[in-house]
């Protein structure tokens, strides 16, 4: 072996490992603020829109024969026993520790509570009236996403916050005289807010599948709302009229089982807020079903204060906002140390 042989290094040996290499620094990316999800969650988005939008009109149906709660108690406990028996014959794994608890908090906010306040809110609102009212869920969805320390809170949110307040009052206003509520609108608007805290839960918790979450959740609602019942002393009875078996009938099958499975199959997908966009088209499919089936009476009060709520909601929820701009990095001049610590030895 020659004296040369004896000090070459193999060319493999300078080479250094890819993870130890010092990248370029990237160039910035302008930061999104709003995704879009793929094609399949949109339709499944578009579904859960078009099915919820008859819903409230089907509940207030169902009040010609059946008491509130206990008509909101019966059809989760029967969509309940569905996906229980979906869960044992597809042999889903049950939620457990953490996820076992998002689901329970999910199913008291979402189903228990939100309807407690929902069902009794549409005995004196209209349906039309509820669902503009219920296109504020985008909004309080920001909100409590800022109180979860899940997302900043904009000027657009405030800004939109006061439009969809003053549209609530103008439509309030305008009903006054055709005895609309308002302890019945706040519990509406209360039902609205427990949706809106159930989305934002359900992205803190591990997720579960949708058919073991809906299962634990409409159980728990079942018995909350089942409580209810009992305690203001509704009487429970079998319907016998042909609309009301209907009505119930699309509430259990389309909403309380199909909407469902659709809202945790795009919020699994998309985040809370942008699921909850669903609410504010709504209104648009509950007014041409509540005008036609419900024979309710669109005045130009409600017109021009749904149009401020959905306005607000725009401004608020839909808008994107300006994100930051990045931080200028000047380049270091020849000879001037640098900032970071790379080849300090």
């Amino acid at each position: 072996m020659t004296t040369e042989q004896c000090f070459v290094i193999p060319e493999d040996a300078v080479k250094v490992p890819a993870e130890l290499e010092v990248a370029e620094p990237a160039a910035p990316q302008e930061v999104k603020t709003s995704t879009l999800p793929d094609n399949k969650t949109l339709a499944a988005f578009g579904l859960f829109i078009l099915l919820a939008g008859g819903a409230s009109v089907a509940v207030r149906i169902t009040y010609g024969e059946l008491a509130p709660f206990y008509s909101g108690a019966a059809r989760f406990v029967l969509a309940g026993l569905v996906f229980w028996l979906l869960l044992f014959i597809r042999k889903i794994p049950f939620p457990r520790g953490q996820a076992l608890l998002g689901a329970a908090l999910f199913g008291a906010l979402s189903v228990g509570l939100a309807f407690s306040f929902i069902a009794w809110g549409l005995v004196e609102t209209p349906a039309s009236t509820y669902q503009v009212l219920m296109a504020l869920v985008p909004l309080l969805t920001i909100f409590f996403a800022f109180f979860h320390r899940v997302e900043r809170l904009r000027w657009q949110g405030l800004l939109g916050s006061l439009l969809a307040v003053g549209g609530i009052a103008v439509v309030v206003g305008g009903a006054s005289g055709e005895g609309l509520s308002l302890p019945h609108v706040l519990a509406i608007i209360a039902g609205a807010a427990c949706l809106s805290e159930a989305g934002v839960i359900a992205k803190k918790f591990p997720r579960s599948h949708p058919i073991a979450t809906n299962a634990i959740a409409m159980t728990i609602g079942a018995i909350i709302l089942g409580a209810v019942s009992l305690v203001t002393g509704e009487p429970w009875v079998i319907p016998t009229q042909a609309d009301t078996w209907i009505a119930f009938g699309y509430l259990l099958v389309f909403v309380t089982i199909i909407v469902f499975l659709l809202y945790l199959y795009v919020l699994g997908r998309w985040t809370a807020s942008g699921t909850s966009y669903g609410f504010v088209v709504t209104p648009l499919i509950t007014i041409i079903i509540a005008a036609t089936l419900a024979g309710e009476q669109i005045t130009l009060s409600f017109i021009a204060g749904g149009a401020l709520v959905l306005a607000g909601v725009l401004v608020g929820a839909l808008l994107p906002s300006k994100p930051p701009r990045p931080p200028e990095i000047k380049p270091a001049s020849p000879g001037a140390p640098t900032v970071s610590g790379e080849g300090a030895d």
